[in-house]
């Protein structure tokens, strides 16, 4: 038996899409999401179906309706994977180069639908017109535009598919076109190659609030770094504040202690001369500080300066017997 082709849809929110079941011929039909989760069954004249507003099952399909973001995975038609499907939402779509790209015709209620594409600097081009009869003549070269599951539908995605989409005039979407290595595709199962392209989607989408975001933690980072120095300035400047003072109201240290002192030799002589003629030793002392003297009534020293040199003299002389 043949293997059908996994059809890889990308279908904007809330529209509906009809997924077929492959070569399968039996009757008896098991669809399943993800391998795992059971969404319609049918053996024989017995039927289950788990959502019935969501899903509807058809002699050759299942349609799923009024998608959702929860709708995203691999569908299976009796353990068979025939479909991969990726919800869009906003207006701006951002789908990988193989693709089946779904675009409704929203904001226009006229039965026939008149499609173009504007692609970056270029003029606006004609690729599709549906009339009121049902007719679809596709406009643009290469078979791959078509009208199905009631909007434009453009298979096999290309980088030149890119850029803006209109019906009747009105915007539908932007579709930026993302290219896809061999390698990558070969190693990727279609359920993460859906949840790689949902987080591409998301990402650039939410690119200019990770900028705004990364600005403002980058400028407080600064405003911290900023306050800490200049808290540091300030102590510092603080901590020598505080030294000046501290030596401005210490008092300084002075040698106050006698020191001898070793007296001229013509002060000698003049000693020797008015010394009494008992035998004893005169020890000379000067000291280099502050005078501590006390004022008395009969006596004050004149003209004490802030400091001065104070002579002491000590006469030694042995004890009477």
């Amino acid at each position: 038996m043949e293997i059908p082709a996994v059809i890889r849809f990308s279908v904007p929110k809330n529209h509906s899409v009809c997924l077929p079941c492959g070569s399968s011929d039996s009757a008896d039909v098991i669809w399943t999401l993800q391998d795992k989760e059971v969404l319609v069954t049918r053996r024989g004249s017995y039927m289950t179906n788990k959502d019935r507003q969501h899903y509807l099952l058809k002699p050759n399909g299942l349609c799923i309706l009024h998608l959702d973001e929860s709708h995203n995975g691999g569908y299976r038609c009796n353990q068979q994977l025939v479909a991969e499907l990726q919800v869009l939402t906003g207006h701006e779509y951002v789908v990988s180069a193989g693709r089946t790209l779904l675009l409704p015709c929203r904001g226009s209620f006229k039965s026939k639908q008149r499609w173009f594409q504007q692609r970056e600097d270029e003029r606006r081009e004609a690729i599709l017109t549906k009339f009121k009869n049902g007719t679809v003549k596709p406009e643009k070269d290469g078979g791959r535009l078509s009208f199905s599951n009631n909007a434009l539908q453009i298979q096999d995605l290309q980088l030149e598919d890119a850029g803006e989409y209109l019906c009747n005039g009105v915007l539908q979407a932007r579709v930026t076109i993302l290219p896809v290595h061999p390698e990558t595709t070969a190693r990727t199962t279609p359920s993460s190659a859906v949840m790689t392209t949902v987080a591409e989607t998301k990402k650039i989408n939410m690119k200019p609030e990770i900028v705004l975001l990364l600005i403002a933690v980058v400028s407080l980072g600064l405003m911290i770094i900023f306050l800490a120095a200049v808290c540091v300035l300030l102590t510092s400047m603080k901590c020598r504040r505080k030294k000046k003072y501290r030596a401005a109201a210490t008092p300084r240290r002075e040698d106050t202690e006698l020191q001898p002192w070793k007296p001229s030799s013509r002060q000698k002589e003049c000693e020797e001369c008015e010394t009494p003629s008992l035998q004893g030793e005169m020890i000379h002392y000067a000291s280099l500080g502050r005078q501590n003297w006390r004022e008395r009534p009969s006596r004050s020293p004149p003209d004490q300066s802030h400091h001065s040199v104070i002579y002491s003299s000590v006469i030694t002389r042995p004890a009477a017997r």
